[in-house]
């Protein structure tokens, strides 16, 4: 007695059911998400990558000035180093007294290739703040500049860091620190250079 079982399933099995239906639309859905998202993380990745080639460009501006800022005929004047600050009157002038950092700020930004620096997160010149800080979200993508002061020697902090300002005096070398705010406000440093 053979008996011979007829294998084909049924017609009504080999359709799809509203169940696997749905379940691969789940899947496309989570699919296109997912590549959206790692676009978006890609873009924004670029951008702390363009804000951190922004705080590099200023730091090869001012390793360069640094390295001929004390000689005669430095092309940069406002720059130059060497030169007590000359006092103004504050009645007189509201422009920064030269022999400053606010004064070789200004220049920096209206005369060099700095002042084509763009913030990529709201594509306008990055803008130099004192520090990063992630409840502030109009830092993103900006630069800190820090004056990194030498303490006597023995003291238990090698630097004393505070912010660089326009009043301060630039007649002597400095070792600044450049720092980026990234996505989140978050401090990225970029160097620690001679100027």
């Amino acid at each position: 007695m053979d008996h011979h079982h007829d294998q084909t399933p049924d017609k009504k099995e080999l359709g799809l059911r509203i169940a696997d239906i749905l379940f691969l639309l789940f899947l496309s859905a989570v699919l296109v998400c997912v590549t959206w998202l790692g676009v978006l993380n890609y873009r924004e990745g670029n951008k702390t990558e363009e804000s951190k080639r922004n705080g590099e460009a200023w730091a090869t501006w001012l390793t360069e000035a640094g390295t001929t800022r004390f000689e005669a005929g430095f092309k940069h004047p406002a720059c130059q180093g060497g030169f007590k600050p000359k006092q103004q009157k504050a009645a007189k002038s509201n422009q920064p007294a030269p022999g400053t950092w606010g004064a070789c700020l200004a220049y920096v930004l209206a005369e060099t290739e700095l002042k084509d620096l763009r913030n990529p997160f709201f594509d306008k010149p990055p803008q130099l703040v004192t520090q990063c800080n992630p409840t502030n979200r109009q830092v993103v993508g900006a630069i800190v500049l820090e004056d990194l002061m030498a303490t006597p020697i023995g003291s238990t902090v090698p630097f004393v860091v505070t912010p660089l300002v326009a009043a301060d005096p630039i007649d002597n070398k400095m070792q600044i620190r450049i720092t980026i705010c990234d996505k989140g406000g978050y401090p990225i440093k970029i160097t620690e250079l001679e100027f």
